[in-house]
Protein backbone atom coordinates (compact mmCIF):
# COMPACT_ATOMS: atom_id res chain seq x y z
CA UNK A 1 0.00 0.00 0.00
CA UNK A 2 2.73 2.26 0.94
CA UNK A 3 4.60 1.44 -2.62
CA UNK A 4 0.97 2.28 -4.29
CA UNK A 5 0.84 5.73 -2.71
CA UNK A 6 4.45 6.92 -3.38
CA UNK A 7 3.76 5.81 -6.98
CA UNK A 8 0.59 8.16 -6.67
CA UNK A 9 2.29 11.20 -5.41
CA UNK A 10 4.86 10.78 -7.97
CA UNK A 11 2.54 10.30 -10.61
CA UNK A 12 0.85 13.40 -9.75
CA UNK A 13 3.80 15.42 -8.94
CA UNK A 14 4.96 14.24 -12.80
CA UNK A 15 1.92 15.45 -14.63
CA UNK A 16 2.10 18.75 -12.69
CA UNK A 17 5.89 19.60 -13.79
CA UNK A 18 5.16 18.33 -17.27
CA UNK A 19 1.70 20.27 -17.16
CA UNK A 20 3.75 23.96 -15.63
CA UNK A 21 7.00 22.79 -17.89
CA UNK A 22 5.13 22.06 -20.95
CA UNK A 23 2.06 23.84 -21.72
CA UNK A 24 3.74 26.66 -23.03
CA UNK A 25 4.80 25.45 -25.97
CA UNK A 26 1.74 22.90 -26.63
CA UNK A 27 -0.38 25.72 -25.84
CA UNK A 28 1.09 28.22 -28.98
CA UNK A 29 -0.04 25.87 -32.07
CA UNK A 30 -3.88 24.51 -32.37
CA UNK A 31 -4.03 21.29 -30.18
CA UNK A 32 -6.85 19.15 -29.11
CA UNK A 33 -5.03 18.88 -25.37
CA UNK A 34 -6.70 21.22 -22.71
CA UNK A 35 -5.16 20.14 -19.16
CA UNK A 36 -5.79 21.91 -15.52
CA UNK A 37 -3.41 22.03 -12.86
CA UNK A 38 -4.03 23.31 -9.49
CA UNK A 39 -2.88 22.99 -5.31
CA UNK A 40 -4.82 24.45 -2.31
CA UNK A 41 -4.68 24.50 1.44
CA UNK A 42 -7.49 22.56 1.54
CA UNK A 43 -7.75 19.93 -1.64
CA UNK A 44 -3.99 19.62 -1.94
CA UNK A 45 -2.87 18.97 -5.78
CA UNK A 46 -5.09 18.10 -8.19
CA UNK A 47 -5.25 17.96 -12.14
CA UNK A 48 -6.89 16.86 -14.90
CA UNK A 49 -5.83 16.30 -18.51
CA UNK A 50 -8.54 16.12 -21.50
CA UNK A 51 -8.09 15.06 -25.20
CA UNK A 52 -10.83 16.42 -28.12
CA UNK A 53 -10.55 13.78 -30.22
CA UNK A 54 -13.34 15.89 -32.63
CA UNK A 55 -16.04 18.86 -31.66
CA UNK A 56 -18.47 16.40 -30.16
CA UNK A 57 -16.58 13.37 -28.52
CA UNK A 58 -13.83 13.89 -25.72
CA UNK A 59 -12.06 11.98 -22.97
CA UNK A 60 -10.09 13.20 -19.65
CA UNK A 61 -8.07 11.67 -17.04
CA UNK A 62 -8.28 13.38 -13.49
CA UNK A 63 -7.18 13.45 -9.84
CA UNK A 64 -9.57 15.66 -7.70
CA UNK A 65 -12.37 16.07 -5.35
CA UNK A 66 -15.72 15.18 -7.14
CA UNK A 67 -17.20 17.98 -5.04
CA UNK A 68 -19.60 15.62 -3.15
CA UNK A 69 -20.26 15.57 0.87
CA UNK A 70 -20.16 12.07 0.63
CA UNK A 71 -17.29 11.29 -1.57
CA UNK A 72 -14.97 13.45 0.18
CA UNK A 73 -11.24 13.37 -1.08
CA UNK A 74 -8.82 13.39 -4.05
CA UNK A 75 -9.75 10.56 -6.52
CA UNK A 76 -8.65 9.07 -9.85
CA UNK A 77 -11.02 9.46 -12.52
CA UNK A 78 -11.31 9.04 -16.10
CA UNK A 79 -14.73 9.98 -18.48
CA UNK A 80 -16.33 10.17 -21.46
CA UNK A 81 -17.11 13.41 -22.77
CA UNK A 82 -20.16 13.81 -25.29
CA UNK A 83 -21.16 17.29 -26.12
CA UNK A 84 -23.65 17.80 -29.19
CA UNK A 85 -24.17 21.12 -29.05
CA UNK A 86 -23.32 24.02 -26.99
CA UNK A 87 -26.39 23.36 -24.79
CA UNK A 88 -26.43 20.22 -24.01
CA UNK A 89 -23.03 18.19 -23.08
CA UNK A 90 -23.51 14.53 -21.21
CA UNK A 91 -20.49 12.79 -19.59
CA UNK A 92 -19.95 9.29 -18.40
CA UNK A 93 -17.02 8.05 -15.89
CA UNK A 94 -15.26 5.72 -13.29
CA UNK A 95 -13.98 6.60 -10.33
CA UNK A 96 -11.24 4.10 -10.02
CA UNK A 97 -10.35 5.21 -6.27
CA UNK A 98 -13.69 4.11 -4.67
CA UNK A 99 -14.88 2.21 -7.81
CA UNK A 100 -18.21 4.49 -8.22
CA UNK A 101 -19.49 4.86 -12.00
CA UNK A 102 -20.39 8.46 -12.93
CA UNK A 103 -23.05 9.54 -15.36
CA UNK A 104 -24.65 13.15 -15.61
CA UNK A 105 -25.06 15.60 -18.19
CA UNK A 106 -25.52 19.57 -18.07
CA UNK A 107 -28.16 21.84 -19.84
CA UNK A 108 -27.84 25.79 -20.75
CA UNK A 109 -30.62 26.95 -22.82
CA UNK A 110 -31.67 30.50 -23.81
CA UNK A 111 -35.24 31.46 -23.05
CA UNK A 112 -34.79 35.00 -24.46
CA UNK A 113 -32.01 37.20 -24.72
CA UNK A 114 -30.81 37.74 -21.41
CA UNK A 115 -32.41 34.77 -19.71
CA UNK A 116 -31.09 31.21 -19.50
CA UNK A 117 -32.36 28.13 -18.02
CA UNK A 118 -29.53 25.86 -16.67
CA UNK A 119 -29.30 22.87 -14.83
CA UNK A 120 -27.15 19.75 -14.25
CA UNK A 121 -27.17 16.33 -12.78
CA UNK A 122 -24.78 14.04 -11.78
CA UNK A 123 -25.56 10.00 -10.76
CA UNK A 124 -23.00 8.12 -8.68
CA UNK A 125 -23.52 4.65 -8.48
CA UNK A 126 -21.46 1.89 -6.59
CA UNK A 127 -19.42 -0.76 -8.62
CA UNK A 128 -20.49 -3.28 -6.32
CA UNK A 129 -22.61 -2.51 -3.13
CA UNK A 130 -23.61 0.54 -1.47
CA UNK A 131 -25.56 4.05 -1.18
CA UNK A 132 -26.42 5.93 -4.92
CA UNK A 133 -26.67 9.43 -4.67
CA UNK A 134 -27.69 11.81 -6.98
CA UNK A 135 -26.50 15.50 -6.87
CA UNK A 136 -27.94 18.08 -9.32
CA UNK A 137 -29.00 21.64 -9.86
CA UNK A 138 -31.62 23.56 -11.61
CA UNK A 139 -32.49 27.08 -11.82
CA UNK A 140 -32.57 30.64 -14.01
CA UNK A 141 -29.44 32.47 -15.15
CA UNK A 142 -29.88 36.22 -15.67
CA UNK A 143 -27.71 38.87 -17.01
CA UNK A 144 -27.22 41.39 -14.62
CA UNK A 145 -24.91 43.92 -16.58
CA UNK A 146 -21.41 43.27 -19.02
CA UNK A 147 -20.40 39.83 -17.79
CA UNK A 148 -22.53 39.73 -14.63
CA UNK A 149 -25.06 37.24 -13.57
CA UNK A 150 -27.31 35.94 -11.23
CA UNK A 151 -28.22 32.33 -10.73
CA UNK A 152 -31.43 31.65 -9.35
CA UNK A 153 -32.69 28.23 -8.09
CA UNK A 154 -32.48 25.18 -6.10
CA UNK A 155 -29.98 22.46 -5.95
CA UNK A 156 -28.72 19.31 -4.08
CA UNK A 157 -27.29 16.14 -3.11
CA UNK A 158 -29.02 13.45 -1.46
CA UNK A 159 -29.08 9.29 -1.20
CA UNK A 160 -31.64 7.94 -3.55
CA UNK A 161 -32.79 5.40 -0.46
CA UNK A 162 -33.55 8.70 2.08
CA UNK A 163 -36.08 12.17 1.56
CA UNK A 164 -34.75 14.92 0.18
CA UNK A 165 -35.46 18.82 0.28
CA UNK A 166 -33.99 20.84 -2.63
CA UNK A 167 -31.72 24.03 -1.35
CA UNK A 168 -32.98 26.83 -2.61
CA UNK A 169 -30.01 29.21 -3.59
CA UNK A 170 -29.40 32.81 -5.34
CA UNK A 171 -25.57 32.91 -6.72
CA UNK A 172 -23.75 35.86 -7.94
CA UNK A 173 -21.20 36.03 -10.66
CA UNK A 174 -19.76 38.95 -11.13
CA UNK A 175 -16.49 39.62 -13.49
CA UNK A 176 -14.26 42.11 -14.57
CA UNK A 177 -11.54 42.65 -17.21
CA UNK A 178 -8.64 44.72 -16.39
CA UNK A 179 -6.16 45.45 -18.98
CA UNK A 180 -2.89 43.60 -20.02
CA UNK A 181 -5.62 40.45 -19.30
CA UNK A 182 -5.91 40.81 -15.86
CA UNK A 183 -9.89 40.16 -14.36
CA UNK A 184 -11.05 39.44 -11.00
CA UNK A 185 -14.74 37.04 -11.05
CA UNK A 186 -16.46 37.04 -7.47
CA UNK A 187 -18.88 34.17 -6.82
CA UNK A 188 -21.18 34.74 -3.64
CA UNK A 189 -23.88 32.00 -2.53
CA UNK A 190 -26.39 32.55 -0.43
CA UNK A 191 -28.69 29.63 0.97
CA UNK A 192 -32.71 30.57 1.65
CA UNK A 193 -31.81 28.94 5.16
CA UNK A 194 -28.97 31.02 5.57
CA UNK A 195 -25.59 28.80 4.27
CA UNK A 196 -23.21 31.27 2.89
CA UNK A 197 -20.09 30.29 1.04
CA UNK A 198 -17.80 32.54 -1.21
CA UNK A 199 -15.01 32.68 -3.83
CA UNK A 200 -12.57 35.02 -5.40
CA UNK A 201 -10.74 34.34 -8.23
CA UNK A 202 -7.76 36.97 -9.74
CA UNK A 203 -6.36 35.78 -13.28
CA UNK A 204 -4.05 36.55 -15.96
CA UNK A 205 -4.96 35.47 -19.94
CA UNK A 206 -1.79 34.91 -21.62
CA UNK A 207 -1.33 35.16 -25.12
CA UNK A 208 -0.22 31.20 -26.14
CA UNK A 209 -4.10 30.87 -24.24
CA UNK A 210 -2.42 29.89 -20.75
CA UNK A 211 -4.10 31.10 -17.56
CA UNK A 212 -3.20 31.13 -14.37
CA UNK A 213 -4.52 32.77 -11.41
CA UNK A 214 -4.96 32.56 -7.65
CA UNK A 215 -8.37 31.60 -5.84
CA UNK A 216 -9.38 32.07 -2.27
CA UNK A 217 -12.65 31.67 -0.38
CA UNK A 218 -14.94 29.93 2.52
CA UNK A 219 -16.93 26.77 2.04
CA UNK A 220 -20.22 26.61 3.53
CA UNK A 221 -19.18 25.13 6.75
CA UNK A 222 -17.10 28.65 7.10
CA UNK A 223 -13.38 26.90 6.17
CA UNK A 224 -11.43 29.24 4.32
CA UNK A 225 -9.07 27.83 1.51
CA UNK A 226 -6.21 29.83 -0.66
CA UNK A 227 -4.61 28.48 -3.82
CA UNK A 228 -3.18 28.73 -7.29
CA UNK A 229 -4.26 27.14 -10.72
CA UNK A 230 -2.60 26.46 -14.11
CA UNK A 231 -4.74 25.44 -17.08
CA UNK A 232 -4.94 25.76 -21.14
Amino acid sequence: MRKLGRLRVALVGLLIWGAVFGVGTSAVAATPWSGTVSYSLRDQAQFQVGYQLNEVVGFDLAYRDLGLQELTGNRWQTRFLLTPGDRLAFQAGYDLTGEHYLVGGQANVPLNQNIRLVSGVNTILPADKGAKYVDYLLGLQIGIGYNHYLLAGAQGEYNLQEDHEPELFVELDLNWRLPKGFGIRVQPHIGVEGNFHHQTTVFKAWPNKLETGLVAGQDPDGQWDVGLFLRY
